[in-house]
């Protein structure tokens, strides 16, 4: 007599991970946050041709979140980084709660261990840290941050219906959209130019946080690290060119796409020159 329990689908394998070791690896590469992003972003892209988008359309949605997942990357790299070396931001994150999980990365990365619980796939809690962390008002006027993030936010709200509802927006994703009234269910799709869009999104969001903050670590490092405790008895030059290489990027300078190119000295010295203007 069958067994009506078994009448649905077919048994369960009998399956387990035989090395986990096997699904990761060691990251050998010394890039600046902004340099990692581009990289990664660049793999990302390199699949996506339009004959891929056409043949592979459930494959789409999931490297849209590959992508938010490594703009996550950067400020968690770039955040970190910058605690490091800035004594101001240092004090505004101390009261961080920091996981005991965090002892993983050793006492060398215990900034970056800190940012395990925030998310950064929310424009809202990017804001959030900027403000908190760096001073950094993104709703003002002026900063070139604003503009992107909110297009950021939208990307967003796709990435949480395609990683927790298999790509059907929930109301509340949708609401937040502003997408019209619908009956039936709506599902994440992307093509070879969505994804384009998306990627020069993530990418304008990426370069206009990069000059932000290298704008403020600037005016830091020229007008209140000179008096700080932290650095008393440390040569500036080389804290300046810890900074360097934390924003620089060389695959922008290598394609010229750097808008105004100066040499590592040339902009040291042009941020001097700031203090008589």
């Amino acid at each position: 007599m069958a067994d009506w329990k078994n009448c649905i689908c077919k048994q369960p394998s009998t399956v387990s991970i035989s090395n986990i070791s096997n699904y990761v690896d060691l990251i050998n590469e010394t890039l600046s946050p902004i340099d990692k992003f581009y990289k990664r972003r660049n793999e990302i892209l390199a699949v996506t041709t339009p004959t891929f988008s056409t043949a592979n359309p459930t494959i789409m949605p999931l490297l849209l979140v590959g992508l938010i997942s490594i703009v996550e990357n950067y400020y968690r790299d770039i955040i970190s980084e910058l605690i490091k070396i800035c004594p101001i931001s240092k004090e505004l994150s101390s009261e961080k709660t920091i996981n005991l999980a965090t002892i993983w990365f050793g006492s060398s990365n215990l900034e970056k261990g800190s940012l395990e619980n925030t998310s950064f796939s929310d424009s809202k809690n990017i804001s959030k840290n900027l403000k908190s962390i760096f001073g950094i008002d993104v709703d003002a006027s002026a900063n070139q941050v604003n503009a992107p993030l909110v297009e950021f936010g939208k990307l967003c709200e796709l990435r949480h219906a395609i990683v927790h509802s298999g790509g059907e927006l929930s109301g509340k994703n949708a609401i937040k959209l502003q997408l019209p009234n619908s009956s039936n269910s709506v599902q994440v799709i992307l093509d070879y130019s969505e994804m384009q869009e998306a990627a020069e999104i993530c990418t304008s969001l990426i370069c206009a946080s990069n000059l932000e903050l290298f704008k403020l670590m600037g005016h830091r490092w020229l007008h209140r690290w000179p008096s700080s405790p932290a650095f008393a008895g440390i040569d500036l030059n080389q804290v300046y060119s810890k900074l360097w290489s934390v924003f620089y990027s060389t695959i922008d300078d290598r394609t010229g796409l750097i808008a105004q190119p100066l040499t590592k000295i040339k902009a040291r010295n042009n941020i001097i020159l700031t203090r008589a203007t």
